[in-house]
């Protein structure tokens, strides 16, 4: 949904839509393939993780489709400068910060308020909501359509940010998520701490790459290597701290 939702914005933009009208677009774009995800996971039963793969694998297919037969390009498309001006200097800048009010708005959401009891109790007692006459799936099929949405968005400002759609831009940053959620223990406080560890490491690869000699493959890769490293320790950790579980059962 990250390369959607870039592509979709580039695509208006260059076809002579407005700013407005590119993020709606992003945003229904991103809304489209959380549809289609939580079809295959909820309606026909499909694994989470490998519907999400396989659409991972549509999207960038589709972008070269419409590129190739819209603008008669497959690869880079160019966000003409003229629509972003002012976005870069004034509005990314505000939005990176919104983004710490966002986060504790969404955990207010999610744990005090009806909707984001619901979207919990979905996900580990789906027959509690069942019993109150809430249909589960779609409070799940609601989870998955805002957050697909949401994803588009911030593909969307990736690419006013760099000023261009890139096939590959988002570089895994949506299976990184899914690691943020897995070393924070999904808690609100731990993917806090997991997010901002994580783009600190990329702020720091990009802020080297360009005063350093080492290669910039290496950096690119940095992030995937501390998500790695953090992955094995958190493994050795939880495994050292069962261990210690059984021993004071015995």
């Amino acid at each position: 949904c990250i390369t959607s939702g870039a592509f979709t914005a580039a695509l208006v933009l260059n076809t002579g839509g407005s700013m407005p009208l590119a993020l709606a677009a992003a945003l229904a774009s991103g809304v489209l393939f959380g549809v289609l995800l939580s079809a295959a996971h909820i309606r026909m039963r499909a694994n989470l993780f490998i519907a999400g793969l396989g659409i991972n694998l549509l999207v960038p297919s589709l972008a070269g489709l419409i590129s190739a037969k819209v603008l008669g390009n497959k690869g880079t498309i160019r966000i003409p400068a003229i629509m972003l001006q002012g976005f870069n200097g004034r509005a990314l800048p505000i939005i990176t910060w919104l983004m710490i009010p966002l986060a504790v708005a969404a955990v207010l959401l999610i744990y005090r308020s009806s909707f984001g009891r619901r979207i919990r109790s979905a996900g580990s007692s789906p027959a509690f909501l069942e019993a109150r006459g809430i249909s589960s799936a779609g409070v799940k099929t609601s989870a998955l359509v805002i957050s697909s949405g949401m994803a588009a968005l911030s593909g969307t400002f990736l690419a006013f940010r760099i000023e261009a759609f890139v096939p590959g831009m988002s570089s895994g940053r949506g299976w990184i998520a899914l690691v943020i959620i897995w070393l924070g223990f999904r808690r609100y406080s731990g993917i806090l701490i997991a997010a901002y560890f994580f783009a600190l490491i990329e702020f720091i690869a990009g802020r080297v790459q360009g005063i350093s000699n080492i290669p910039s493959t290496l950096l690119l890769a940095l992030p995937y290597t501390a998500a790695l490293i953090a992955l094995t320790l958190a493994a050795v950790g939880r495994k050292l701290r069962n261990k210690r579980h059984f021993s004071a059962l015995k």
